[in-house]
């Protein structure tokens, strides 16, 4: 079921991305020969509109775009009034529109799901996010959703505690001992009820202590999910939206310019790179298909960055090293030529198989402990 959804998500991420294609061309006046669904073979023809076959393919995955005159062969840009003879502004919009669909569903995405689950802040407090049953700070009463501010060992000061190392640090010296711990009141996002609340509670020495408890009994957050007002909240949500695809695209440029460093300087792909198989692996050991709508559209959300950032790279075939080819004839004021680019994109498919082989390799034997 993972790898049919897995399937199903990437899938509607492809052909979202090449309708953003189609119709950019069909508003640049660039006539669109076939839209597939699936890759060839072809295995029937949907319907016909605006002079475009709708097909469906046998490689039931994903889908592609056929504009006329813009394979990189002989003789391409020279039929009137195709691709190639587009004014140059309309070739690269065409060319990025894909990847501009994908970025723009990406945000979508996010937003919905920080306009339910709360706009991410890390916080700096020791706030109280969970409490473990017949942990010493359950028998006493300490609550959750409380920040720890304070704490005092038998004849001594008072220690004000503002982050949890800070109550680590005094719990590793008092294990076996009743302290004393202070707790604000209750805390809602940022905000806490100035009250003081005080607890005894005996600190658990390490022989006694679960494996998965401290001597206390209590979890942090280190990150809180904040609510704003409710005509605040939509424009958080798109800025934080807009935050994290960005964060999350210059993340996926590095990591792809260090696979790329790595296979030409040490002939190897090192770190903790995955491809499809990998993925899906590690969505379905966190469960993340079986965690409902929102998760599933976060994980929808990454993907589509994660495939509009690799396919503006300036790097041939992907879109984003044909439009680099464009640039460079505007900028040099001379004709393409076809031959060099056919064979610089051929290259390039090459090599973009090869790592997607590697990289399966890789998950597989990473997954199977070989």
């Amino acid at each position: 079921m993972s790898v049919v959804l897995f399937i199903i998500i990437l899938s509607f991420l492809v052909i979202i991305h090449e309708l953003g294609h189609y119709f950019v061309a069909l508003w640049s006046k660039v006539k669109v020969e076939e839209f597939g669904i699936g890759y060839p073979p072809k295995a029937f023809r949907l319907f016909r509109w605006k002079g475009t076959d709708f097909t469906v393919n046998w490689i039931s995955f994903g889908g592609f775009v056929k504009l006329q005159g813009e394979e990189g062969v002989k003789g391409a840009s020279k039929l009137s009034g195709q691709f190639y003879q587009a004014p140059t502004l309309r070739k690269l919009i065409i060319l990025l529109a894909g990847a501009s669909v994908n970025f723009i569903f990406g945000i979508i995405a996010f937003t919905i799901v920080f306009s339910n689950i709360g706009i991410p802040e890390v916080i700096s407090e020791a706030r109280i996010g969970k409490i473990s049953v017949g942990s010493p700070a359950k028998e006493v009463g300490i609550e959750a959703n409380t920040n720890i501010i304070g704490f005092q060992a038998l004849d001594q000061e008072k220690v004000l505690i503002s982050s949890p190392n800070d109550l680590v640090g005094q719990i590793s010296t008092h294990k076996g001992e009743t302290v004393k711990i202070f707790t604000s009141g209750h805390c809602e996002n940022l905000t806490c009820e100035k009250i003081e609340k005080e607890y005894e509670v005996y600190l658990r020495p390490v022989d006694s202590t679960p494996e998965d408890q401290g001597s206390l009994g209590v979890v942090f957050d280190q990150v809180i999910y904040r609510f704003y007002p409710p005509l605040q909240m939509p424009f958080k949500s798109v800025a934080f939206g807009i935050e994290q695809a960005m964060y999350l695209g210059v993340q996926i440029v590095q990591a792809f310019s260090q696979i790329v460093q790595d296979l030409f300087l040490h002939a190897k792909v090192t770190g903790d790179v995955a491809g499809p198989v990998g993925i899906i692996h590690q969505a379905k050991e966190i469960g993340l298909f079986e965690e409902g709508f929102l998760t599933i559209l976060s994980f929808a959300g990454m993907l589509s960055i994660n495939l509009a950032v690799m396919n503006v790279l300036p790097f041939p075939p992907l879109d984003g090293g044909r439009a680099l080819f464009v640039v460079l004839e505007l900028i040099f004021k001379k004709k393409r030529t076809e031959k060099i680019e056919y064979y610089l994109n051929y290259g390039g498919y090459i090599f973009l198989l090869s790592l997607i082989v590697i990289i399966t390799i890789k998950d597989v034997l990473r997954i199977f402990g070989k």
